[in-house]
């Protein structure tokens, strides 16, 4: 018998069993999936907030992408306090109105100062750029604060009484908002609430006068929430601020758009009569509103200005209990 075979696979088994046993080991030690067994990865670094104008600490993305506006984080050295910077937009061909506009909207926030308006702190060049320093208020807008559940009648009511009597203060000085809806009140954590955006903003009946010739934005529209001058391209005055304050309402207490309500219940975006706005105060006043608010609201949103609420204290006189007078605004900054 040729015993060579068998000497050849013991001397190979002899030869194997230190490396089993190292691999067995080594196993031991280092489970599969342990750090041990993966090689380590990096981690990128944090982006650095980069100083800007010698005030600001800016955060290196974009916080938000506007109509006309790229918005960015920021926070003022020595008070730390957190602000946001509003550039123009860039990359179309109206560039420059939007510039414009920024520039406008700056001019106008500088002269105001209410606890419900978005608070102006600074604007100024930086490399050939225009930026705009605002509060960053800590919270959002109404849009997605609603769809989930509504508010309930009385908070929604004091709310529009806060932005009534901001209204009432802007229109003093001159200015119409133009924009009034859900995305453009901002609800803060401590439960205020703040016009922002003024970037279509306009002055009143000529009495500021604007920067650009001609006002690019004669036609505004904001599906589910147009407002009938505004989306026709109309001429507009204070009454067009209250009609989007009035709509905005509906929708809190809805939370239905309410050009898309209108449409459903009597075939147009806005009662264009009393017997038309009457339909939708009684089906306001069906979903549980009060009769003065639900009458108020119909009122404020027909089609026609002159069938609405003069002014906005007018329509807080309609929407407050007897007996409740309107404080007045405080005033306009010089």
């Amino acid at each position: 018998m040729d015993i060579t075979p068998v000497i050849v696979f013991i001397a190979l088994v002899c030869a194997g069993i230190p490396v089993a046993v190292a691999v067995i080991q080594n196993s031991r030690k280092h489970p599969a999936g342990s750090p041990a067994a993966v090689p380590p990865v990096q981690a990128k670094p944090a982006a650095v907030a980069q100083p800007i104008n010698g005030r600001y600490e800016l955060k290196p993305q974009p916080y938000k992408q506007g109509g006309m506006a790229t918005i960015w984080l920021a926070k003022e050295k020595g008070t730390n306090r957190n602000c946001i910077i509003k550039t123009p937009r860039r990359g179309t061909n109206i560039d420059n109105v939007y510039l414009d506009k920024l520039m406008q909207e700056a001019g106008y926030l500088k002269r105001l100062s209410h606890p419900n308006i978005v608070k102006y702190l600074d604007d100024f060049y930086l490399n050939g750029e225009f930026h705009l320093v605002l509060e960053y208020i800590s919270g959002e807008n109404m849009m997605p604060s609603s769809p989930r559940s509504s508010q309930g009648e009385q908070k929604i009511i004091d709310w529009a009484r806060q932005l009534l009597d901001a209204l009432a203060y802007i229109h003093s000085a001159g200015i119409i908002h133009r924009d009034i809806n859900p995305k453009n009140i901002m609800l803060s954590n401590d439960g205020q609430v703040k016009l922002i955006d003024f970037g279509t903003a306009k002055g009143l009946n000529g009495s500021i006068r604007e920067s650009g010739a001609k006002d690019p934005f004669t036609q505004i529209a904001n599906k589910g929430f147009d407002i009938p001058e505004l989306f026709m391209g109309g001429e507009s005055d204070q009454r067009c601020d209250l009609c989007g304050l009035a709509q905005t309402c509906i929708y809190l207490l809805t939370l239905r758009q309410p050009n898309d309500l209108c449409a459903n219940l009597v075939n147009a975006n806005w009662p264009r009569s009393y017997s038309e706005a009457a339909i939708l105060s009684n089906y306001l006043i069906s979903s549980g509103v009060s009769k003065r608010t639900s009458r108020c609201l119909a009122q404020a949103v027909m089609f026609s200005p002159g069938s609405r609420f003069a002014s906005a204290y007018a329509m807080l006189a309609a929407l407050s209990p007897a007996g409740i007078p309107a404080a007045p605004s405080p005033e306009v900054v010089g």
